[in-house]
């Protein structure tokens, strides 16, 4: 796995590419780091003055979720469609099979 960036596929390792593993100078407080801003501390860069450029793995655009939405991992777009290993349809539920005896209440 290449460290130089913060996302993987988890079934090739193929780096995101968008994501570089290397911090940033701060655009908010201009790298002053710890120097309050309007009475508080940079949200950007926690007071620090460099920061990493990431999201949260939930919302990255390789995300994926099994049938229930449960999160399964980082998964690039070509082994999404050809190595996912977990279901990508709705499960089996018997409550959508036609008739049922019980009133619905």
């Amino acid at each position: 796995m290449n460290n130089d960036y913060l996302y993987h596929c988890a079934s090739c390792k193929k780096p995101d590419k968008e994501y570089p593993n290397e911090k940033k100078e701060c655009e908010e407080c201009e790298g002053r780091g710890g120097v309050p801003l309007d009475d508080e501390y940079c949200w950007k860069c926690d007071g620090y003055g460099e920061y990493l450029d990431r999201t949260k793995v939930e919302h990255h655009m390789w995300a994926r979720c099994d049938a229930y939405g449960i999160y399964t991992g980082l998964y690039c777009d070509k082994c999404y469609k050809d190595n996912y290993p977990y279901r990508r349809d709705r499960y089996h539920d018997e409550s959508y099979c036609g008739e049922r005896l019980e009133p619905d209440v």
